[in-house]
């Protein structure tokens, strides 16, 4: 164990890494998939209450500052009201393949399709149908995620050419392509050996073989990294 990861250990615990809190979830009675993550997984707040009342399915991808709740403690100031005790909870359901944006809250009875991507700040209630991107408060269905992926595709020159161009004027220097890691297909060869950096990309959640099948069958916009670098600095702004 590095040293990072013992200071975390020491300060968070169950929480210090995606993996042991992952781990610590089950252990409670959580049903979790397979490559689940928790990124800044300390500032992260899944409901243990009742941890059976969650299930999470697999490829989730949860970012800071979410949480998750299966109850509601609301019934308190009905108690002070009435005098009742009114217990209320609810299943939450999150499938296979979802984006969680940072800041999400999800409540009690939501339920998320496969194939989800959730904006960041939303606040997430009843069912919220798969293959779509919704955000909001609360979630709203802003796009199908055909309509989406299409947009990401028209988009990757624009911002990989905004990025590099702050880069050097930040630094007065080129970046190395590494730095690029989520735009290499836009001037890497398809008969080349990837680098280590890009191929990790394409291990993610086990997508390897499927990556690599959609990167051989389309084409770059440039012969290589240094034509690309050449196009930005040529562009017109």
């Amino acid at each position: 164990m590095g040293l990072k990861q013992l200071v975390l250990q020491l300060v968070y615990g169950h929480k210090s890494s995606s993996e042991q809190y992952v781990s610590w979830l089950r252990s409670q009675g959580m049903h979790i998939g397979q490559h689940v993550h928790l990124y800044t997984p300390w500032s992260i707040k899944i409901d243990t209450q009742r941890p059976w009342m969650i299930e999470i399915g697999d490829n989730v991808h949860i970012t800071a500052d979410c949480s998750i709740l299966q109850h509601d403690y609301s019934w308190a100031v009905m108690q002070r009201l009435t005098g009742e005790v009114l217990g209320s909870c609810g299943m939450v359901r999150i499938g296979n393949n979802v984006f969680i944006g940072q800041k999400s809250l999800i409540l009690k009875g939501a339920e998320i399709g496969d194939n989800t991507i959730i904006g960041a700040g939303s606040v997430v209630t009843g069912h919220l149908e798969g293959n779509a991107v919704y955000a909001g408060v609360p979630a709203k269905k802003i796009s199908s995620l055909d309509v989406y992926v299409d947009k990401r595709r028209n988009l990757q020159l624009e911002e990989a050419t905004l990025l590099v161009r702050k880069y050097e004027e930040v630094y007065d220097k080129r970046p190395p392509k590494e730095l690029l890691r989520e735009f290499f297909w836009l001037f890497e060869s398809r008969d080349a050996q990837l680098n280590e950096t890009f191929q990790d990309v394409f291990r993610l959640d086990d997508n390897t073989e499927r990556s690599q099948r959609a990167f051989i069958r389309s084409e770059p916009m440039f012969e290589g990294y240094e034509a690309f670098l050449e196009y930005v600095e040529s562009d017109p702004q």
